[in-house]
């Protein structure tokens, strides 16, 4: 077998590892599952599994970084084509409606739960805010780069209003993590699009 087939065949096993994780811990929770359990419904043994993570804190994090990775990745590469504040807001919410609310749901549980058992675990706090670092940065790059063209209120603090952009998202996924219908949830995100571009930009929306 060829290196890059060999690679190839990690990176799926690896990936394959993470999937099953995942479903083992949206369905029982983070702290009370154990690798045992994935081992269990993966049908591999614990070797296998721990030639790839060293444990199931590093299962979580591996997983969240690829998910947060992927997201700035293809955003990024999306903003290229993208001049305006305005629209790279107004992109970034079309992705949000596009996700749906159950979707939502099971993440933010998985994502809650393992950031009050960190909470508890020093050795990950710094590993979280490396993690939120990259949603903050994508946010404060387009607040950057609307305030030089212009299009941004020029008394906007790009520092405070990328925490202020994500508080505001992520409150209202919290407000509907339990329950809620999804076209109420749809209808409030809308106007949440509009309530960000009235505070970032120099001139209303249209």
């Amino acid at each position: 077998m060829s290196p890059k087939v060999s690679d190839a065949y990690k990176e799926e096993k690896r990936a394959s590892i993470l999937a099953g994780a995942l479903h083992c811990f949206t369905e029982k929770g983070f702290q009370a599952t154990t690798v045992e359990d994935i081992v269990r419904h993966l049908g591999i043994s614990k070797g296998a599994i721990y030639s790839y993570f060293s444990s199931k804190e590093d299962m979580y994090i591996q997983m969240a970084d690829d998910r947060m990775n992927a997201m700035v990745e293809s955003l990024s590469a999306q903003f290229k084509d993208i001049t305006s504040a305005a629209d790279k807001i107004r992109f970034l919410f079309d992705r949000f409606q596009k996700q749906p609310l159950h979707e939502l749901r099971k993440w933010l549980t998985f994502h809650m739960e393992f950031m009050l058992y960190a909470a508890r675990q020093p050795e990950l706090i710094d590993y979280f805010s490396k993690y939120s670092s990259k949603a903050l940065s994508l946010v404060q790059k387009i607040i950057e780069d609307g305030k030089k063209s212009g299009e941004c209120r020029a008394d906007l603090d790009e520092t405070a209003a990328p925490y202020l952009f994500w508080a505001v998202r992520d409150g209202l996924a919290l407000q509907f993590m339990l329950y809620g219908e999804e076209a109420d949830y749809r209808s409030i995100l809308k106007d949440m699009e509009n309530m960000v571009l009235r505070y970032i930009l120099k001139s209303p929306p249209n």
